[in-house]
């Protein structure tokens, strides 16, 4: 071992300064960071750790569950091949500068297996490292890329006999994520013909990542050069490749045994399918998604009649004799898994909290002097996350709705916009059309978050009607698009609202419903929220059985502070100039909706008060918080007290 690493050493003298990033989330879920030089990391996976953590880990690997449980109770560090990271302000991991590796991926190996796979990656020159992965059954293989035809340079050394660091120019995330997405595609084409088993086709990006690996004798070439990537979708010749190759594999497959009792050319239809896409059935969107297998970066996209269409050519172009039919009925069969994205995302935040209050945290990205917003923001957030969950015996749904007033240019559609993290952006709307009563329903079953922009364009009839209405639901009742009857669907959208007018509360009786706040500058975004710990502890937050829901007292506050933005009409504001609600009859004294209003058209004129009659007028007397009321059986009387003028 001392020899080998001693010839270790003399490879890599002169490397460029490469480095990897080491993540690690203690049991406590602090997140803490490292980097490491490639050199420094091919000496580090030679030996486990003095406990023995790696070997531990592998054993557990074979009980075949309870990883996750396990990687909490001990957690190990977790290589990011692609990219140096840094945390920001909200303990997010940010990309500060790519290197230029992508990591190919050949597991279910023997132990023979493994070296082989390791001798094949020496063959092609592109390959820094090919070392055994973490599970002990998987080779990992680090390509270098580079972008064709770019400012990149990379220098040969004659002294040292090896190639200087890539110098990258500035990239963003997304564009190291595609770079490193083309890449590993085109890796993966080349790398595959020499390899004896599949190279993994999970989707990749700038922030893949693997546990910590180890390798006694690691393959490590530092005069590796860079695989130029060109950016530019798969060519039909490669394309030619790779349906000719899953063809073959094809054959092989209708020759199995275990497939005598199926019909060949379903058999093949099916291999072809599962050999060049992944398709799930959205649980919530409903309706069966798919992704191609050379397009990993790109997002999942519903099998509609285009889509079918375009699968069942390139089908047919792999040698296949299959119709639309026979890849619908495939794809809209039980055969396909089903994937809630909710529950997959939700869950997989379960258990991680910190302890810090992150939600409390981004309502103080909100400038208000609400001294409650922190507060009602907290509880409306566990409202939503809990809805998000509720099935469709659920008695009430999450009733409450943040109300930002400002003026235009206070950043209040991109704070709602980014309350949901990327894996669940899909469930966003800001553009529902609140006249079309059934496109609200269906994207309230669909959706997640439903931002109501313009609040105050929303007339005051439909404040009072139809969206108080809808807020209240627990479920809804609508028919699928070509579906033959109405069901009942859980609702799952809550809502937010924007507007740039104060005065927009319509329904004082519905006010407690709204929580208001109103911005004294532009709301901060500049740092985007920790969605893991967000949602993590709101998680941690129901688990614990916190309120989600706002109780009465909360909900007098709540109609309280809404006076100042409710709408008044002419009558209303002119009750206000003349009168005042009573405490008794030794300060005021009963008078009817009719009393009133004759009172104030002979102050003001019968002009000044229309549209508004006397029936309409009592109602909105009716409405005004602390106005007591007497009903006898000809009348209803207030009790007011006339103000000095």
């Amino acid at each position: 071992m001392a020899n080998y690493l001693v010839s270790l050493q003399s490879k890599i003298k002169g490397f460029s300064n490469m480095k990897l990033t080491l993540v690690l989330r203690d049991k406590k879920n602090a997140l803490k960071l490292s980097t490491k030089s490639i050199e420094k990391f091919i000496e580090r996976i030679t030996t486990d750790t003095k406990d023995g953590a790696v070997a531990r880990r592998r054993r557990q690997l074979g009980y075949g569950s309870y990883i996750d449980a396990y990687d909490h109770q001990y957690p190990s560090h977790v290589i990011y091949p692609s990219a140096v990271f840094e945390k920001d302000d909200n303990d997010n991991l940010r990309m500060k500068t790519f290197n230029g590796v992508v990591a190919l991926t050949i597991d279910g190996l023997k132990e023979e297996e493994l070296k082989a796979v390791k001798r094949a990656a020496q063959i092609l020159h592109y390959t820094l490292a090919a070392f055994v992965g973490p599970s002990g059954h998987e080779v990992i293989i680090l390509v270098r890329i580079d972008r064709e035809y770019s400012e990149i340079k990379q220098e040969y050394s004659e002294i040292s006999g090896t190639y200087s660091e890539i110098t990258y120019p500035s990239l963003t995330e997304e564009e190291a994520d595609v770079l490193c997405q083309e890449g590993h595609r085109l890796a993966a084409t080349l790398y595959q013909a020499i390899m004896p088993k599949p190279i993994s086709t999970e989707p990749v990006s700038v922030r893949s990542n693997f546990h910590m690996p180890l390798d006694e004798a690691p393959y490590f070439n530092p005069k590796a050069i860079a695989l130029p990537v060109s950016g530019k979708p798969a060519t039909v010749s490669q394309t030619s490749v790779i349906v000719k190759n899953a063809n073959e594999g094809i054959a092989d497959a209708s020759s199995d045994k275990e497939a005598q009792n199926v019909s060949r050319r379903t058999q093949q239809l099916v291999d072809f399918l599962n050999a060049h896409y992944q398709f799930r059935y959205n649980s919530i969107m409903g309706y069966t998604e798919y992704i191609e297998n050379s397009r990993k970066y790109m997002d999942w996209i519903p099998v509609d009649d285009r889509a079918l269409k375009g699968i069942t050519m390139k089908v047919r172009l792999g040698g296949i004799d299959a119709c639309d039919n026979d890849v619908r009925r495939y794809v809209q069969s039980d055969m396909i898994h089903v994937f809630d994205p909710i529950s997959d995302y939700l869950w997989d935040q379960y258990d991680k909290w910190d302890g810090k209050d992150h939600i409390r945290k981004l309502a103080r990205t909100v400038p208000t002097k609400n001294p409650h917003w922190e507060d009602w923001f907290y509880t409306w957030f566990l409202g939503m996350v809990h809805q998000w969950q509720v099935g469709s015996q659920a008695k009430y749904g999450n009733q409450a709705v943040p109300l930002l007033i400002s003026t235009q240019g206070y950043n209040k559609s991109t704070f709602c916009e980014q309350l949901l993290p990327p894996e669940l952006s899909f469930g966003y709307t800001g553009n529902l059309q609140i006249d079309d009563k059934k496109q609200v329903l269906q994207q309230m079953a669909q959706m997640l978050l439903i931002n109501l922009d313009e609040f105050n364009q929303i007339s005051p009839k439909t404040q009072q009607g139809f969206l108080k209405n809808i807020i209240t639901l627990s479920s809804v009742k609508i028919k699928r698009p070509y579906g033959r009857h109405v069901e009942d669907f859980p609702r799952r959208a809550s809502f937010i609202a924007t507007t740039n007018q104060a005065d927009v509360l319509a329904d004082p009786s519905g006010s407690r419903r709204f929580l208001s706040v109103e911005l004294t500058g532009p709301i901060d975004i500049s740092t985007p929220p920790n969605y893991e710990q967000l949602y993590a502890q709101a998680m941690q937050a129901l688990h614990q059985h916190e309120l989600y829901y706002f109780g009465h007292e909360e909900s007098q506050q709540i109609i309280e502070w809404n006076k100042r933005f409710s709408v008044k009409t002419a009558a209303e504001q002119f009750f206000f100039d003349y009168f005042e609600p009573a405490k008794d009859t030794d300060e005021g004294q009963w008078m009817s909706a009719t009393a009133i209003f004759e009172y104030l058209k002979q102050k003001v004129g019968v002009s000044m008060l229309k549209p508004l009659n006397v029936s309409h007028f009592g109602r909105k007397l009716s409405a005004i918080p602390g106005l007591k009321k007497h009903i006898t059986c000809t009348n209803t009387n207030y009790l007011v007290k006339e103000k000095q003028r």
